[in-house]
């Protein structure tokens, strides 16, 4: 097996994992491949790289406001995805398995690309979504991966184990932004909005009518205003995007503001109803018996589980009902409790078996 990593975290990952486990890794670092292959070319036919550009300029378009044209940017990062493929190509189809953390960024594409083409069986790994647990997964990860939709597969679920019932705060990329915010009182009763990265798969790929935080947070002003409802955001502490003129909107607006200083849990927990668009502070609120929407692709939308909107009106009418919406505790338990103790492996590395037998 080959570990195809990005980055220095994704090695020391990969590192750990091989070490407690004993099995036999490869860990090869994108930024350390340096022979080209010049018989790749020939299958350059055969290869897609249309889903890694069109992401690579997504991204780009999301992270800096700079008007780029869209031409120069894709003979950019076609030309760039053609670098990538030779470089890379003698060193994966050496390998039957190849291991990726989430896969959907640029380079673990191209190299995913290569996998395909030699029937090399992809196995995916990811954050998880709940304390202490990462992703291991031969579909994918968010959107694309394994875990059941069917709601009565969870009806029918069996586990007496307990739930976390304590979140694990994340450290701030910018702690700057969040040290020393001065917590403003919250409303009584407020709906908790958490922010997502606007650069983040999650809103690029999983995101079809909201592109950005700024559009979510306009979109949930008409709303407050016409139903009267407050409506408290936080900004993601991960996230290297500024806000200020949401912030000066907020200060003066009646049924606005944003919550940076509070602990995500805090907010969670006082709140009437968490609105995500796809984020795992969405499944982290079911611990808490709370209300979730969604408003994007998330394998968490599942009837019963949470409600998923596609539109402001769908949205409007359940804030509207709010108060009439009872959740099914014994089946949100039933969910997280598959989550947690069958799919999910502990950040530790302890169940050994369970990871030997994902990978096999």
């Amino acid at each position: 097996m080959i570990a195809f990593v990005v980055n220095k975290k994704q090695y020391k990952f990969f590192n750990t994992l091989k070490e407690k486990t004993q099995i036999n890794l490869d860990i090869k670092e994108s930024n350390k491949i340096y022979k080209f292959s010049l018989k790749s070319l020939k299958y350059l036919s055969k290869v897609d790289f249309s889903n890694p550009i069109n992401l690579r300029i997504k991204d780009f378009y999301a992270k800096y406001n700079f008007p780029m044209p869209k031409l120069f940017l894709y003979i950019f990062y076609k030309l760039n995805a053609i670098f990538c493929f030779m470089r890379y190509f003698t060193t994966i189809p050496k390998y039957n398995k190849i291991l990726v953390w989430n896969g959907f960024m640029f380079r673990q594409a191209i190299a995913l690309e290569i996998a395909r083409l030699h029937r090399i069986k992809p196995i995916y790994f990811e954050t998880g979504f709940l304390p202490n647990r990462f992703v291991i997964d031969k579909k994918g990860v968010n959107f694309y991966n394994s875990v059941p939709r069917d709601i009565n597969f969870y009806k029918n679920y069996k586990n007496d184990k307990p739930l976390p019932k304590e979140l694990i705060p994340r450290t701030p990329r910018n702690a700057k932004k969040f040290a020393n915010i001065k917590k403003e009182n919250l409303p009584k009763e407020f709906i908790f909005i958490p922010f997502q990265v606007d650069y983040d798969t999650q809103i690029l790929l999983f995101s079809p009518w909201i592109k950005n935080m700024e559009q979510l947070f306009f979109l949930m002003k008409e709303i407050a205003e016409q139903l009267n409802i407050n409506i408290v955001f936080k900004e993601h502490p991960s996230s290297k995007k500024e806000y200020p003129n949401l912030h000066k909107i907020a200060k003066n607006h009646k049924y606005l503001s944003f919550a940076n200083g509070y602990p995500t849990q805090e907010l969670i927990q006082k709140a009437n109803a968490i609105i995500t668009i796809n984020s795992s502070v969405g499944i982290e609120s079911l611990l808490f018996d709370k209300k979730v929407i969604t408003l994007g692709n998330a394998f968490f939308n599942i009837d019963g589980i949470v409600k998923h909107v596609n539109n402001k009106k769908k949205l409007l009418n359940i804030l509207k009902t709010l108060e009439n919406w009872n959740i099914d505790k014994n089946l949100i338990q039933n969910f997280l409790k598959y989550l947690y103790w069958d799919y999910l492996i502990p950040n530790d590395f302890s169940d050994i078996k369970k990871i030997i037998k994902k990978l096999s």
